[in-house]
């Protein structure tokens, strides 16, 4: 920052689009989440916890009882209190003549080739099949533990872009001062062994009146250089501001008024990897059940 206070120009602002992407999904807390989304959606992937869900919505208007014979079984090396999951495929004949199949799961048993087994299945062409006392995935209705996870990953990415979209706003349209820093201590969270520190900051609203603005960090240094740290608030609101110093990409104001990110290593597309392969995965996960 420099020791003068500048200006902004007049709003709205138009602002980069390497600074928005930084802005939005540069964070620690929103890169966090949205990497622990898609580790998350990998278990959900692999122990197939959407076909629970699924099979709930299938079966849950009319359906019809047919026979089937068992084509196959084996199985799955899953194991749920220590009690082997046994897949079993079938085939059985539609009401027009068609010949449809499906697979089966139960924990501890399975039904032998050639076997006759009594198969329910919904719709009209019998792509959502069981054998009766039997189920659509390996896990069951257990294995919807998993979906924590991803749900756990996405709201921290999304409240995390949420808030960020709040400062985008504060940053096109909103008023430029300075705040003092009133209070500094810990909160409960860590980044890197370091602890995150809650800081409070002071300012004056330009239409009169007190405000505080608090600003969350693992590098508090960053909002303790100055005497007086710049942010940007709500002119209608003045309880909505944001500390610019505690954005990670630090922006600068030229002497024209705009913003403008500071230096970074790092390509601002990198910001964008892991929200897109968490929601592409998402993605083809959900197509996959359909």
């Amino acid at each position: 920052m420099t020791a003068l206070h500048p200006r902004l120009s007049p709003a709205p602002r138009s602002l980069a689009p390497s600074l928005t992407v930084r802005v939005l999904f540069g964070s620690f807390v929103g890169q966090f989440g949205w990497l622990f989304f898609a580790f998350g959606m990998l278990f959900v992937w692999v122990f197939d916890a959407g076909a629970v869900l699924t099979e709930w919505v299938a079966f849950r208007g009319r359906t019809a009882m047919v026979e089937g014979t068992v084509t196959d079984w084996r199985s799955t090396n899953m194991r749920i209190n220590d009690v082997e999951v046994y897949e079993t495929s079938y085939s059985f004949r539609l009401p027009d003549g068609r010949t449809a199949s499906g697979v089966s799961f139960a924990t501890g048993s399975w039904a032998e080739e050639g076997e006759t087994v009594t198969v329910e299945y919904a719709g009209d062409d019998g792509s959502a099949s069981r054998i009766v006392g039997m189920r659509r995935s390996p896990g069951g209705g257990v294995i919807l533990f998993v979906f924590i996870f991803p749900l756990v990953g996405f709201t921290l990415g999304a409240g995390s872009l949420a808030h960020r979209l709040r400062t985008l706003r504060l940053m096109k349209t909103g008023t430029l001062t300075t705040g003092t820093l009133r209070s500094i201590e810990p909160t409960n969270s860590r980044v890197n062994e370091q602890p995150v520190m809650r800081l409070t900051f002071e300012f004056e609203a330009d239409g009169g009146g007190t405000f505080n603005v608090v600003a969350k960090t693992h590098q508090p240094a960053r909002l303790q250089d100055e005497a007086q740290e710049l942010l940007v608030y709500d002119a209608r609101n003045p309880a909505s501001a944001t500390v610019l110093d505690e954005l990670p990409c630090q922006p600068r104001i030229t002497p024209e008024g705009d913003f403008e990110a500071s230096a970074s290593r790092f390509p601002a597309a990198l910001s964008l990897l892991l929200p897109g392969v968490s929601l592409l995965t998402a993605l083809r996960y959900g197509l996959s059940l359909l």
